[in-house]
């Protein structure tokens, strides 16, 4: 069964490679071949063919089922032209609105529309009014404008078409009106989380009880979040198979406990404690998942302590690998889509790991210093592997969480969990007293976390390894905790030699000049760099619940090997130009800034130059010279700092002109003043493709041989102009568009460019062309 399931999970995983989902008639003949061979392993007498048929066999039904997966989830999603159109809909709220700055944010299940494909369908809507007055389970007759969904599409970083097909998201859009229907039910699930999210909302650390109690994060402090992310901890604050079987396995004991001092006092063995109280345990953790809204992490969780539960009711052998093979069975039946999820990886390995080190090891020595011993190994095995995905999927890891997690995790366990569940209990009860005191203790306790993250933060490394490397490492960390010792130290070493050798194959490389232009949707910020020397060109935007140098930049540039800048340019103080220059200054070296004395203050310790014409510098193989201003300005878009890059080493020949956000009167000056120096091979077409900029005489000096529009696709503000695309139609010159294409990189030694989006994957949209609206 076991080789079946595995060959079932390479299957589903093949979906990341696929570049579109199979036909119709294809999928099934992949599942009649699969199940033919089924039939066929009976006859096979030799036991490595008949495990290799097993395991082919579980791929092709893996590989089909989850191409019918795949084509039922992209034939939900809203098409064409309602995803760009006005509806008006009766939904039903399906979740606790999230609520940043600039709008809120909520799930709706759509039940009457004007248009009838859409009924049913599961929407994302954000609300950019001040108020936000919905509470789950309401419903609402609400006038939407749905958008596509599509996200920016970077090297590395978050995939948000990825995530949004992943959740079995129909589609997205925003509130235009909005009149309630019928409000909130008195008695319900909702009701009941929506209460504990308002009665938590009075505490100082709301967001991290609500985390732990209803699985609701969007109240946590960006600062708290960093924090634990620096301490290896943030997979506390998502109700995950941890918090789930620390729930269950607590109400477990507490039952058998209570039942055996029944039998006690009735002096005689009136119920049987374990089979009860391995039967509360599983209400207890149902309970705890309808309370975190069956979110797909606390859903796996429950159904990997079901099938454990189910197989020691059963008196199974190994009763962790039986539950762990069965639960991972049923997980891809389900839901085989779940692959592409995170926590789906990180919850089945740190399973494995535990399964891995106890299994094989019975008997031997007892006693309390044993058992501390062994909990002791498994958290040190768990830390390490998860090292592994950790770099895998984030870029990041930290040798501090393994520290700190060996201590934590037991008090977390035993003491903190089971103390939150039962004050807010209480606080339900309007005794709040006890809450309020644990409220106090972990606002002094994230205070010393602050101050061990800050003392000890050199434990923390990110760089970037390739996939099929990682995963390689991850079979062999396996192999090295299996309960066998022969050739064990051998896997060690081919651990190391595997990342050495990739290493000092990084660092013999060379690197060609190469211009990377970010996809951070509606903003600018582009990459210039020869492999040794790095000058980065804005920043895109910053907002209180994260930035496109977090979510975009940072891990492209840890893939790209980047650990400096040279030069960080800031063309203009617009947040969508320079919003994330504070951000970047903190973590990385920047050895020289470049913008108008508005900079200062925001950047104040760090050695800043004047962006004023006439200024040239030497940056490896880039020549830099400003164009403009003439005088050091306060930052608006007409006193950008334009730029021009070209080669200051004879064995490459490019010109690159970056004028940020400068409209008509500075291009009009430009033109004048900078005739002879203008042109350039590639421009970033000024301030996003707007009609205010990108006017004749200016497109004439420049003369590009390409030009490159820095937006969003499916903008509000429609950009590019049609106007400023004909514009550019006129002097026949290419046009190309990071919302169309995702990371455009621009090798210049060569003159060519490829793009992000040029890698099709089922969830993902494809290219588009520039062309008038």
């Amino acid at each position: 069964m076991f080789k079946w399931i595995l060959g079932f999970l390479l299957g589903a995983c093949s979906l990341v490679l696929q570049p579109s989902v199979l036909q119709t008639t294809s999928t099934l003949l992949t599942l009649v071949i699969a199940g033919a061979l089924l039939l066929l392993v009976k006859r096979v007498k030799h036991s490595l063919l008949s495990a290799c048929i097993v395991v082919i066999s579980g791929f092709l039904f893996g590989f089909g089922w989850t191409s019918i997966h795949a084509s039922w989830r992209l034939s939900q999603q809203i098409p064409s032209p309602e995803n760009q159109s006005v509806h008006i809909i009766e939904a039903e709220v399906k979740s606790l609105p999230v609520i940043y700055p600039e709008y809120c944010q909520f799930k709706v299940q759509v039940k009457h529309s004007d248009t009838p494909s859409l009924i049913h369908k599961k929407l994302q809507l954000n609300d950019y009014s001040k108020q936000c007055p919905y509470l789950n389970e309401e419903v609402w007759t609400l006038t939407v404008k749905l958008k596509p969904i599509h996200g920016s599409l970077n090297q590395a970083g978050f995939d948000y078409e990825r995530f949004m097909f992943q959740q079995a998201i129909d589609g997205k859009g925003y509130i235009k009106q909005a009149t309630l229907v019928s409000q909130q039910p008195e008695w319900s699930i909702g009701a009941f989380r929506q209460s504990i999210f308002d009665a938590l909302s009075e505490f100082d650390n709301a967001g991290l009880f609500q985390a732990l109690t209803i699985g609701e994060k969007s109240s946590i402090p960006k600062e708290d979040r960093e924090i634990l992310q620096q301490l290896g901890l943030s997979h506390l604050i998502a109700i995950s198979g941890l918090h789930i079987s620390i729930i269950a396995g607590g109400s477990f004991w507490l039952m058998f406990v209570v039942l055996g001092w029944v039998n006690r006092l009735c002096r005689v063995n009136a119920v049987e404690p374990f089979r009860p109280a391995l039967i509360v345990s599983c209400f207890v953790a149902f309970c705890y998942t309808a309370l975190a809204d069956f979110s797909v992490p606390t859903v796996r969780a429950l159904i990997m302590w079901g099938c454990v539960a189910a197989a020691l009711l059963w008196q199974r052998q190994a009763a962790l690998l039986s539950g762990l093979k069965v639960s991972l069975g049923m997980m891809l039946l389900i839901d085989p889509l779940a692959v592409l999820s995170v926590s789906f990886w990180m919850s089945y390995i740190a399973v494995a790991v535990i399964a891995f080190v106890v299994s094989g090891r019975a008997g031997g020595e007892q006693g309390w210093r044993h058992g501390l011993s062994k909990l002791g190994k498994i958290q040190v095995a768990i830390s390490l592997t998860l090292l592994l995905p950790s770099l895998l999927f984030f870029q990041q890891a930290t040798l501090l969480g393994l520290l700190v997690n060996i201590v934590v995790i037991p008090a977390f366990s035993v003491l903190v969990l089971p103390l939150i569940i039962v004050c807010v209990i209480l606080t339900l009860f309007e005794f709040s007293s006890p809450l309020g005191m644990l409220d106090s203790a972990l606002t002094t306790s994230l205070g010393w976390a602050e101050a061990l993250a800050n003392t000890l933060a050199w434990l923390r490394f990110e760089f970037w390894l390739p996939g099929w490397l990682l995963c390689s490492l991850m079979v062999v960390m396996f192999i090295i905790w299996l309960p066998i010792n022969i050739f064990r130290y051998q896997f060690i070493g081919l651990w190391f030699v595997l990342v050495t050798s990739y290493l000092i194959q990084q660092w013999a490389s060379s690197t060609q000049p190469t211009m990377v232009v970010f996809d951070v949707g509606h903003g600018l910020s582009v990459l210039l760099t020869d492999g040794k020397t790095h000058i980065l060109y804005d920043t895109g935007y910053a907002a209180t619940h994260g930035s496109a140098f977090e979510s975009y930049i940072e891990p492209t540039l840890q893939k790209l090997g980047v650990q400096h800048l040279d030069a960080l340019i800031l063309s203009h103080q617009d947040n969508d130009h320079s919003g994330g220059a504070k951000k970047i200054t903190k973590q990385l070296p920047v050895k020289q800034v470049i913008a108008g004395q508005w900079a200062n203050d925001m950047l104040s310790g760090l050695p800043t130059k004047d962006c004023v014409a006439g200024y040239g510098y030497q940056f490896g193989v880039f020549s830099l010279d400003v164009l403009h201003p003439k005088d050091s300005t306060n930052g608006r878009n007409n006193d950008s700092c334009v730029v021009k890059i070209t080669s200051g080493v004879p064995e490459y020949r490019f010109s690159i002109l970056l004028p940020g956000d400068i409209e008509k009167s500075s291009e009009y000056e430009l033109a004048a003043d900078q005739s002879n120096t203008l042109s350039a091979d590639i421009v970033i077409v000024p301030h996003h493709g707007s009609n205010s900029s990108s006017t004749y005489p200016f497109i004439k000096r420049v003369n590009p041989s390409v030009a490159i529009y820095a937006t969003e696709r499916f903008s509000r503000y429609n950009l590019p102009s049609s106007k400023v695309v004909r514009r550019y139609q006129d002097f026949d010159i290419p046009q190309i568009h990071t919302g169309c294409y995702g990371q455009i990189t621009y090798n210049l030694a060569t003159n060519s460019f490829d793009a992000t989006r040029n890698e099709a994957k089922i969830w993902r949209l494809p290219p588009c062309e520039v062309v008038e609206k």
